[in-house]
């Protein structure tokens, strides 16, 4: 009997590399023209999406290119798993990865405006001399930007003191020119996020996956809008959680974790990850590693008095440190918006106090996390430790922002590539369709709320936060495939 012939490539299945790197640049080119930097950088208020494009035609638009290009980075998967990328497989994603952020580097950020919020509070250090963990931006009313801070002008730093370092020492550079301190800003995050993009090469273990692993990351749609678009911070704090762990990787734990460390020290959210990192180190069966983990923690408490000096008022890093915690802990509970937390605010009809379910959701946060640290105790790996732990704080949490996506994707990736567990390809593909729908939340929340849902949050809620946060996990149990072909994601 013969056998069966293979399927025949779908049409996208026949796309060869340089033509998917083409669509998809036409696509990121396409976004930099409908929201162009250059023109609008100095518009006050910031604007976002709907600023742009107001119509519920135009929201639809923008979510069918977005998917667009969530759909060419499949044939390129499955094109690179099969065929390689060449003889210089990590030279081309990179250069890929880099040719299609250029037109990012010039698109408004219209997804989160934070960016400019680290310019202004980059120039309270390095225009006004003080220190933006005591002093908010709302103080420097004379300054040319401060229309630009939005609602959180009043406000003190949430970022690590290392953060504000780097803010300080471009807007130094930058000076007056806001445009010349955005595209800083966002070239920082794409150096990052290529320079991640290499070390998850290196973690890799070698063969063409390899390579197709590296781009799930490199040429990743929702990625390159956080990190190149928004410019986000996050792309610094992830750099420095993977360093480190490739750091510890090859033996030298104590200098691996001193470099996690500075990742909290940049956004603080990353102190959710070094537990586990912490515990992964103690495993390692080195004769002296009761003596290495002393040092390494007598080492992070040295770095994080070192890294909140320059900003301590008298030289009291302890009471900064600490006025930064309460400013966080006092943002974490205070207010909500688009989350799994209101969409149970919403269900129950509004009759129990947002605060009330925002105590029990932070209760149920600390309960999931501390289990997780316990399997790692156990055993368990730390990759699906940090992964599900920033999972559980994203759907627990009273606020939702875009960017959070991208905290647990790193994780999975390397996760799902140094083995051949379905449960660890499955986990991944949830975690490529929640970037995507991460995405378009924005039209759920913006254009679908106000034109079809007559602007009701509760309905809009109800709908979206499910296709956000639960359809993922649904869409993933479908193959990541184009061809036909046995598929491994």
């Amino acid at each position: 009997m013969l056998p069966r012939p293979p399927p025949e490539p779908t049409l996208l299945g026949r796309l060869s590399l340089p033509v998917i790197v083409l669509l998809s640049l036409l696509g990121y080119g396409l976004i930099a023209l409908w929201f162009p930097l250059v023109s609008h950088i100095a518009q006050a208020p910031p604007g976002d999406i709907r600023s742009f494009a107001p119509t519920l035609p135009g929201g639809i638009v923008y979510a069918l290119l977005v998917t667009g290009l969530f759909t060419l980075l499949v044939p390129a998967f499955r094109r690179v798993e099969r065929n390689g990328a060449g003889s210089r497989p990590l030279f081309s994603i990179l250069a890929g990865s880099f040719l299609l952020a250029l037109p990012l580097l010039f698109t408004y950020p219209i997804n989160a405006t934070d960016i400019f919020r680290y310019v202004i509070r980059g120039r309270i250090a390095s225009v006004y001399g003080q220190s933006p963990f005591a002093v908010p931006a709302a103080n420097f009313t004379n300054d040319p930007f401060i229309s630009l801070a939005g609602e959180w002008a009043g406000e003190t730093s949430p970022y690590g003191p290392i953060w504000e370092l780097v803010a300080s020492v471009i807007t130094a550079i930058s000076g007056d020119n806001l445009l010349a301190g955005v595209l800083l800003f966002k070239l920082l995050a794409l150096i990052c996020f290529l320079a991640t993009s290499a070390l998850l090469w290196s973690l890799l273990p070698e063969g063409r996956s390899r390579a197709a692993y590296t781009l799930l990351w490199a040429w990743n749609p929702a990625l390159l809008l956080i990190m190149v678009v928004d410019g986000h911070n996050d792309a610094l704090m992830i750099l420095w959680l993977m360093l480190g762990y490739r750091l510890t990787q090859r033996g030298r734990a104590t200098t691996g974790f001193l470099v996690m460390s500075l990742a909290a020290l940049t956004k603080p959210i990353a102190v959710l990850a070094l537990p586990f990192f912490f515990v992964d180190i103690y495993r390692q069966k080195s004769p002296d590693r009761h003596r290495s983990l002393l040092m390494t923690g007598i080492g992070v408490l040295l770095l994080t008095w070192l890294a909140f000096l320059p900003w301590a008022e008298s030289g009291n890093s302890l009471q900064t440190t600490l006025d930064l915690a309460s400013r966080l802990v006092r943002e974490a509970t205070g207010g909500a918006a688009f989350s799994p937390a209101v969409w149970v605010y919403m269900a129950l009809g509004q009759n129990v106090a947002i605060g009330t379910i925002g105590t029990i959701t932070q209760g149920i946060f600390t309960a999931a996390a501390l289990w997780l640290f316990w399997l790692a105790i156990r055993g368990r790996s730390a990759l699906r430790g940090v992964a599900d732990t920033f999972y559980a704080y994203i759907v627990t949490a009273l606020n939702f922002r875009l960017w959070y996506a991208a905290w647990p994707f790193p994780w999975l990736l390397l996760d799902a590539g140094n083995q051949t567990s379905t449960t660890a390809a499955y986990r991944l593909r949830a975690g490529l369709w929640f970037l995507l729908t991460s995405q378009l939340s924005v039209i759920f929340y913006g254009h679908i709320r106000i034109h079809l849902l007559g602007g009701e949050h509760s309905v809009t809620h109800l709908i979206a936060v499910p296709l956000v946060f639960i359809l993922p996990w649904l869409l993933a149990r479908l193959p990541f495939r184009v061809s036909g072909d046995e598929d491994r994601v």
